[in-house]
């Protein structure tokens, strides 16, 4: 198997792209004390590299069916595949990613994600005879995805493009209204100081569990391209200083980059809600939505034994 020396990560050919996240997923899982939902995964990942960020972003067309997909998600699961035929998770339907005592023990400084690449190749060979195909490609962007893993990979991609489309005007009152539900009470000021500073709501957080008060101010950023910088978050830091607030909420419908993360974490406390945390937050308090139940079917089921 010819190895590639290629950096950006969109170019890479199809397994140069899973080589590439194998060493990020071992990374974030091993951080986190060795377990996280998929979901998790996917977003630390690209919280630590602004690469997998876009390339998590970026939106095909199926050429057979001429539906559109996500071909990281893909990736993603081959990725997952290949470090559970190497020992190195294991999981099942539903279920974290964990990691085992050898994925645990792995030192990643010496690693070559392209030795996990090699040493699955016969399992995905195996796996191609047993569901009887002619041929396996490990590019094939429509292989199935775990069946609620899909689901909410669907029903995230609706809202982050129904968000996309609201006008600024709606996006920061979205903004408000969600902060609502989590217990921020806004003030008249919050709508007298927008775009003032880079504020887009003042109010107040009420702890009653310890009877404390804070001052939250907010700003609401809908970016269809490109993505939160450095320079946006320094100056709503200054804002926040202006404003005496206690701690600020910054959100947006696309994403952070690294360089904007690490610039939240050394002023005053900013809180950072992404497209994946916003979509999080509107399922986890129902705003907007009406939620339906269905079902998915175990794998028990794909066996006709």
């Amino acid at each position: 198997m010819k190895k590639h020396s290629e950096k950006e990560l969109r170019k890479l050919p199809a397994d140069g792209k899973i080589a590439y996240l194998i060493k990020p997923i071992l990374k974030v899982l091993q951080d986190a004390g060795g377990q996280l939902e998929r979901s998790e995964i996917k977003e630390r990942i690209a919280d630590i590299d602004d690469q997998i960020a876009e390339y998590a972003e970026e939106v095909k067309q199926s050429k057979r069916t001429g539906n559109t997909y996500k071909e990281f998600n893909f990736k993603f699961n081959f990725a997952i595949k290949d470090l559970l035929f190497n020992d190195l998770v294991t999981f099942t339907h539903s279920s974290p990613i964990v990691l085992t005592e050898k994925g645990e023990n792995l030192d990643l400084d010496k690693l070559d994600a392209w030795t996990i690449i090699e040493a699955s190749r016969k399992h995905w060979e195996e796996l191609s005879k047993s569901k009887k195909q002619k041929t396996f490609d490990v590019d094939d962007s429509e292989e199935e995805t775990q069946g609620e893993e899909k689901i909410k990979d669907e029903i995230n991609d609706k809202l982050l493009a129904a968000i996309a489309k609201m006008s600024p005007k709606k996006f920061e009152a979205f903004s408000r209204a969600l902060l609502t539900k989590m217990g921020v009470e806004f003030t008249e000021k919050g709508v007298q100081v927008s775009n003032d500073g880079g504020i887009d709501g003042y109010g107040y957080h009420v702890d009653r569990s310890d009877f404390r008060t804070t001052r939250v101010v907010i700003q609401c950023k809908r970016y269809n391209a490109g993505p939160v910088r450095e320079p946006q978050i320094n100056e709503f830091l200054g804002a926040m200083n202006k404003y005496q607030a206690d701690y600020g909420v910054f959100i947006t419908n696309g994403r952070f980059t690294t360089a904007a993360r690490t610039a939240a974490k050394e002023g005053s406390p900013i809180t950072l809600i992404d497209g994946n945390e916003l979509v999080k937050l509107v399922i986890r308090y129902q705003l907007y939505l009406k939620p339906v139940q269905t079902y998915v079917l175990d794998e028990f089921y794909d066996s006709e034994e």
